[in-house]
């Protein structure tokens, strides 16, 4: 005759469950939106710091890993020629791994993974810069089929094109015959992704001004003034925005 398994259950048991499941949910959630509101507040350190402290407790949350990868960037962008800024990059690209490999399935995760990449290349040379230019392509990609709707990878997709397709060609065919050439690109798609993003996220200062660099390069140069007064005409939403308006106003002088 087949025996019955029967498990005791100490009264209260899933009652504990009950709370403390929602109970870690809450924790992560305000983790997230304590490091946000810093952000919004122009606080990147402090935001860091909100991030890391919720990956202490969580360290497999994938929403934490890319937000916490995504300001620490922000503070290399933040702190140009900086001793620390190739250490915070290859900070910001593990992060952002963890955050691919945590969820596979979120934008955001593979759009920090391309952006922090793609900063993290300045800092290398040679083959690895090829190999890294090419990875920046396929998460960017990966991105956008994720969530179309989401302006971010549309901006890295652009700046990609821009920088390969402006590379000196010196460069770039010494890159063919050493490392196999870099990904095509032209300025004309530069322009598109890029026009995407602005339509995607208007409200947003990166995409305005990126779009302005690109539409200079293609000596375009009445709709560049045109992005940058846009970008300059927008309320900054983290420090780093402010900084970019900063760029967007050099731009334009030289522009006159």
């Amino acid at each position: 005759m087949p025996r019955t398994l029967v498990v005791a259950v100490r009264p209260g048991l899933f009652l504990a469950l009950a709370v403390m499941i929602p109970g870690t949910a809450r924790a992560q959630a305000d983790a997230i939106a304590q490091g946000d509101r810093l952000m919004a507040a122009g606080r990147t350190e402090a935001a860091i710091e909100a991030y890391r402290a919720g990956l202490a407790a969580h360290p497999g949350d994938p929403t934490l890993l890319w937000k916490a990868a995504r300001a620490i960037s922000n503070l290399a962008d933040e702190t140009p020629g900086d001793a620390g800024d190739e250490a915070r990059m290859e900070e910001a690209v593990e992060l952002s791994r963890r955050a691919v490999r945590a969820g596979p399935g979120i934008s955001r995760a593979h759009t920090t993974l391309a952006a922090s990449l793609g900063k993290l290349a300045l800092f290398r040379g040679g083959k690895r810069k090829v190999e890294l230019a090419r990875e920046v392509g396929r998460e960017a990609r990966r991105a956008a089929e994720l969530d179309p709707q989401d302006f971010a990878p549309f901006t890295v997709l652009g700046v990609l094109e821009r920088e390969l397709a402006t590379l000196n060609p010196l460069l770039k065919g010494f890159a063919s015959a050493l490392f196999g050439g870099v990904p095509d690109a032209s300025l004309e798609r530069s322009a598109a992704f890029l026009g995407r993003a602005v339509r995607l996220g208007p409200g947003f200062v990166a995409p305005h001004l990126e779009l302005a660099r690109t539409f200079a390069e293609m000596d375009r140069e009445e709709e560049a003034r045109a992005e940058l007064e846009k970008a300059l005409a927008l309320p900054p939403q983290e420090r780093l925005d402010s900084l970019l308006q900063d760029r967007a106003r050099e731009l334009l002088r030289e522009l006159d």
